[in-house]
């Protein structure tokens, strides 16, 4: 199979509710499960089919075809987890997933059929023996690689539901949570309306020896460019000697939130907010220009 210790790096210390495991723990749980409980099963069915038959059969044969299978996947698994990760995804680009999904299923067909013809040779080189292929190794290669396809498709897919149950949980915990604090919280009195917010005052930029006032509200937005910031309006794009922190610190923050360590937005340009499988964002703006939200800002940019 193929997948990857935890299903996201954040989702190691994720408690599913009513579970006391870690995520982490959780998933070598079912990797452990997954490849060695039917593999144990298998070296009983081949003794006892050998015994059945008159066929006596040294208990370590078995063991070492049936097991080097399975840690040859096991070791195998994190490109699963890679093509997860790095897919674009199916709804953007059906052809590049489908392209990297095929490529690193023969990647895991490779690794998993070398590490096991590798452990079995070395195990029958151990105790004085010779492992014989039933076949050429192009043959032994396309009948395994077939089964390889099958377990990479479902150990993609015992990932996928893994990763949306840790998210699932999440949000009930944090549901959870929410209403909790509602029935504890005490009743406060009615607090007087603030003050309606005093008009934002422009912002003055120093454009080679010009200065250009802009008013926060038409700056769509603004990112890092080496020593400079880009700052887009509509009309123009304005190129000032200033770090992106600096100028940041001069615009209103209800206004303008960070979805880059080189990228400020201004909320009011946002139309769509579309998820990756990675966690990363991709957000259309009013102007039909799309960006890309690093996962690292996605709190900030999704509270209201």
């Amino acid at each position: 199979m193929s997948t990857a210790p935890a299903a996201e790096g954040t989702a190691q210390a994720v408690m599913l509710p009513g579970w006391r495991l870690s995520a982490r723990a959780t998933w070598a749980l079912v990797w452990l499960v997954f490849y060695f409980l039917p593999t144990t099963i298998n070296v009983l069915s081949v003794l006892s089919e050998h015994k059945r038959d008159g066929r006596p059969i040294a208990a370590w044969e078995p063991m070492c075809w049936e097991y080097s299978s399975a840690l040859g996947g096991l070791a195998a698994l994190p490109l699963v987890y890679l093509g997860i990760r790095r897919a674009p995804g199916w709804a953007r680009a059906p052809l590049r997933t489908l392209g990297l999904h095929l490529l690193l299923m023969i990647a895991y067909g490779v690794v998993h059929i070398s590490l096991m013809m590798g452990l079995r040779v070395i195990v029958y080189a151990l105790v004085g023996g010779h492992y014989h292929n039933a076949g050429s190794w192009a043959d032994i290669f396309l009948y395994e690689v077939r089964k390889d396809a099958l377990t990479y498709l479902i150990a993609a897919a015992i990932l996928t539901m893994g990763r949306q149950l840790v998210r699932l949980s999440r949000v009930v915990a944090l549901v959870e949570a929410q209403q909790a604090a509602v029935v504890s919280a005490p009743i406060a009195p009615p607090l007087p309306e603030p003050p309606a917010p005093e008009p934002p005052a422009r912002l003055e930029l120093k454009v080679g020896t010009r200065r250009v006032f802009v008013a926060p509200e038409e700056i769509i937005q603004v990112s890092a460019a080496g020593k400079y910031v880009e700052v887009m309006t509509r009309e123009r794009v304005h190129l000032v000697r200033r770090s992106l922190a600096d100028i940041q610190s001069d615009l209103p923050p209800h206004l303008f939130v960070r979805v880059h360590r080189s990228r400020l937005l201004n909320r009011a340009t946002i139309q769509r907010v579309d998820s990756r499988p990675s966690g990363d964002l991709d957000i259309t703006l009013t102007t039909g220009l799309t960006v890309t939200a690093s996962r690292r800002y996605k709190a900030e940019l999704l509270e209201v």
